[in-house]
């Protein structure tokens, strides 16, 4: 079955009455901020799938998955690496802050346009950026770097003008 395109905005409120499912491909070239943080930039599209319903309480909300993969710089050896990257997220429309509050804690609020619909593309990558681990790195068995090996340096037991006070110079300056 051939992926299609999801579209880069819908109204979550029409969207969910009417059960709308959507599987397929986000071009990877739309996420500039998500491509901004990787290694190299990426060309597979990202697979999406987005769900709209409305639960028991009569909230209309959408949720759905996004994977893709990716190269990381890894933070011990500074080479790129492989990384899948998923996520998964739930969201309902707000118009409010007393919406927001309401909202039950399994849905992210998301607010509606002055069309009432929502950037798809935007929450994707926000999502996918969310994702992506705190420190890139290599596993420690396939990065080149021993990590046991590593050092940051030498202290300098010091010399004795280190042992001077700093503000030896004020007090000479208090004296005049």
């Amino acid at each position: 079955m051939q992926k299609v395109r999801i579209p880069v905005t819908a109204d979550p409120v029409k969207s969910a009455n009417k059960k709308q499912t959507f599987d397929g491909l986000v071009p990877a070239t739309r996420l500039t901020r998500f491509q901004g943080m990787l290694a190299e930039t990426s060309h597979q599209d990202l697979e999406v799938e987005v769900k709209f319903a409305v639960d028991e309480q009569g909230i209309s909300y959408f949720s759905g998955t996004a994977k893709t993969a990716v190269k990381l710089t890894c933070q011990r050896c500074n080479q790129p690496f492989p990384v899948d990257i998923s996520t998964r997220f739930a969201y309902a429309p707000v118009s409010s802050e007393q919406d927001l509050e309401e909202l039950p804690e399994r849905y992210e609020g998301v607010e509606v346009n002055e069309f009432g619909e929502v950037n798809l593309h935007g929450l994707i990558e926000d999502e996918l950026i969310l994702a992506l681990p705190l420190v890139a790195r290599h596993e420690p068995k396939d990065c080149p770097v021993d990590r046991d090996a590593m050092t940051w340096g030498e202290i300098d037991e010091g010399s004795d003008e280190s042992s001077e006070n700093p503000f030896s110079v004020l007090q000479e300056l208090k004296r005049k």
